[in-house]
């Protein structure tokens, strides 16, 4: 699936040690169900939570951070691994990066993330490697690396993990 892929991404995705993840758009499809009572309700894609999973089993920490607030959101991703990085309501989301990464001790080259929409752009335009699935809106496109082949809510995310993951030699590509 990568083979396509510059080196100069792949050495770009080599540096990272942190991938953030906004929510709607990316992890879901953006579509957003309310039932009669004005309970919100949200589809996420297993494949996506299982490659969250999986950067953290290979090291890599992860961080959602979602304008929305929503604790759907906290309840979908509790018991991850990574609870304490999961942040909704937050507009500002370079300024809460910028939080994670000094958590972490880390330079803008070793963090990724992927978002979907004008909020992420921020954060999409300084980070080391910024990627948005195909469901994007139109004003990321010029702050991305890499546009996913799946769509948010049907494995962007995951790809997104396996991308990094395959570039660094964590699991194999075929």
């Amino acid at each position: 699936m990568f083979e396509d892929i510059s080196k100069k991404l792949i050495e770009r995705a080599k540096k990272i040690k942190l991938i953030g993840f906004d929510v709607d758009g990316v992890l879901t499809d953006g579509s957003i169900f309310i039932g009669e009572s004005g309970e919100v309700f949200k589809k996420y894609s297993s494949l996506d939570g299982h490659g969250m999973k999986l950067a953290l089993k290979f090291g890599i920490q992860v961080c959602i951070i979602s304008a929305r607030n929503s604790p759907s959101v906290h309840t979908r991703f509790k018991d991850f691994g990574f609870e304490d990085n999961v942040y909704t309501g937050i507009e500002d989301k370079w300024t809460q990066m910028q939080k994670i990464m000094k958590k972490y001790h880390l330079q803008n080259d070793e963090v990724a993330f992927i978002g979907d929409d004008a909020l992420d752009i921020p954060v999409l335009e300084k980070v080391g490697l910024a990627v948005c699935p195909p469901n994007r809106h139109f004003s990321v496109d010029k702050h991305v690396h890499y546009i996913t082949e799946h769509g948010g809510g049907f494995g962007a995310a995951r790809e997104f993990v396996d991308f990094i993951l395959v570039a660094q030699n964590k699991i194999p590509c075929d």
